[in-house]
């Protein structure tokens, strides 16, 4: 991960811009959703991305750890792309329409078109029932938990007097995610938003812009150690750029 960076800084500087700081997600979102007391006696903010879900341990108003594991989102939509045998582009729509992970009664008989574009009628017909999709995607959900309950063991965030749990991130937003964090996290667990802009605008309010809220903070008030950020120049030598220089002019 820090070279990829590294990577990003180089690409940044060579745009003729300069890279002001380097932030966590799990670290910013939780600068944006956890209320004063939560930051003050004891929180957890898990921020679930794409490709893979972070968690920061705020103490005393400062976060005392972090981490991340290599789970996300993207792996609930791969799952759902193999199981349906879907594209993944489909299976994003459909985990977002009607994804789920706490089945009731009537999830047997509500039905999801799956349709498709492979040109076989009876398999672009296709139908499954909600608790069908809710049995593909709440095994990962569960697996993602169970590590991020594992690490925070280790970490020793269990011998808190305060043990809350706040959720982040584009998949926090899958219905259930809140009663299934609190059976296997622990029982105070909550939805987090950002709180502390006033009158945003209702498409960056919810728990997905978390991060993206909380880096915007995080730039208006910036903290030395996290702000001074040089490019180590020893790591892009003329003979690397030179070699890239030469692959773009034979493949493009």
């Amino acid at each position: 991960r820090a070279k990829t960076v590294r990577d990003l800084a180089y690409c940044v500087k060579r745009c003729d811009l300069e890279l002001a700081g380097v932030a966590s997600a799990a670290y910013v979102s939780g600068r944006s959703a956890l209320v004063e007391d939560e930051q003050e006696l004891g929180a957890v903010c898990i921020d679930f991305g794409g490709g893979s879900t972070s968690y920061s341990i705020f103490l005393k108003k400062h976060m005392i750890f972090s981490g991340s594991i290599a789970l996300g989102g993207n792996h609930v939509t791969r799952d759902i792309s193999l199981g349906l045998q879907i594209p993944m582009a489909l299976a994003e729509k459909i985990k977002t329409m009607n994804g789920g992970l706490m089945a009731t009664g009537i999830d047997d008989r509500d039905l999801i078109e799956i349709g498709g574009e492979t040109g076989d009628w009876e398999h672009d017909r296709r139908k499954v029932t909600r608790s069908e999709l809710i049995g593909i995607m709440r095994p990962r959900i569960e697996e993602i938990l169970e590590e991020v309950r594992a690490q925070l063991q280790i970490a020793g965030f269990y011998e808190l007097k305060s043990q809350k749990f706040v959720l982040t991130g584009g998949s926090s937003q899958i219905p259930g995610l809140d009663t299934l964090a609190s059976r296997i996290l622990g029982q105070q667990v909550r939805l987090g938003r950002p709180l502390r802009v006033h009158r945003l605008p209702q498409a960056y309010s919810g728990s997905s812009c978390s991060a993206l809220v909380g880096l915007a903070l995080f730039a208006a008030h910036p903290q030395d150690e996290w702000w001074d950020f040089e490019l180590p120049s020893a790591s892009y030598s003329s003979k690397s750029v030179r070699k890239a220089v030469r692959w773009l002019r034979e493949n493009w």
